[in-house]
């Protein structure tokens, strides 16, 4: 005779009762929704620590704009001026970075093209210490050369800090050599009823009811616009519109930046 298999000697379970198939599983949903709510916990940590260390861990926000972009070139002279505000703001980037106390905010990427209104809600949005927008100048006059800059004209909220920046940035730069143009280097700048630009000298400080420079409206911090050379004077450009110029006139921003925030 045929051995039993030890399998039948095995206790024959009971089929579940339906209270009892319920309570199992409510206890496995019950297991489930635990672990889930452990896993987003675990992630809104990681996600706020990040938050946090990136909000506190640097204490000033920059932002910086490269002027013109895409296919707006900007001003064509012996070089083009998008060629320049891309390669300072490149290099002067790289020296917030290595000082390590900066957030960098850029208004757009590298070959990219945004409207001045875009770039300018862009870094609005991130409140930031201090906006510098680099540009190049041209003029029919080839002999015309120099650097000046433009901070929120009078009558702005920001025209007292704004003007504070402009000035170490002018300061900075006649240090490497450049020469300043107007008075200290330091003009306002509007577009009249008719839009025409206007430019005034900073001993003006008359509150005109004209509009500013795009990239200069409505920013709560200190905003400076520079014109760093004209790309249409070869001494100009050799010396502020090269890489190794751009290097020099990103040095003179990065040493600005540092007295007006110390």
């Amino acid at each position: 005779m045929k051995g039993k298999n030890w399998r039948e000697f095995e206790p024959q379970r009971q089929p579940r009762t339906t209270r009892e198939q319920r309570a199992h599983r409510r206890k496995r949903k019950g297991g489930l929704l635990k672990k889930l709510k452990w896993a987003v916990l675990l992630f809104a940590i990681g996600y706020f620590g990040f938050l946090a260390y990136y909000t506190f861990s640097k204490p000033y926000t920059i932002a910086l704009d490269a002027g013109h972009g895409g296919v707006d070139i900007g001003a064509e002279g012996i070089i083009n001026e998008v060629e320049l505000t891309e390669r300072t703001v490149a290099e002067l980037q790289t020296l917030l970075q290595e000082d390590g106390r900066f957030r960098i905010i850029l208004s757009r990427k590298e070959g990219e093209g945004e409207s001045i209104t875009d770039r300018n809600e862009k870094l609005r949005r991130r409140h930031p210490d201090l906006m510098l927008s680099i540009h190049g100048n041209a003029n029919d006059d080839s002999s015309a050369k120099g650097f000046e800059c433009y901070p929120s004209p009078p009558g702005y909220e920001n025209h007292e800090a704004s003007l504070a920046f402009a000035e170490l940035l002018a300061e900075e730069m006649q240090t490497v050599g450049a020469k300043l143009r107007g008075t200290d280097g330091v003009r306002f700048g509007y577009y009249d009823a008719n839009g025409e630009k206007l430019l005034v000298d900073s001993s003006d400080t008359e509150i005109y009811d004209y509009d500013t420079f795009g990239m200069l409206k409505n920013m709560d911090c200190p905003a400076v616009l520079a014109e760093q050379c004209f790309i249409t004077n070869a001494a100009d450009v050799e010396n502020f519109g090269t890489e190794e110029g751009c290097k020099k006139a990103a040095a003179a921003y990065y040493r600005a930046i540092c007295r007006y925030l110390e």
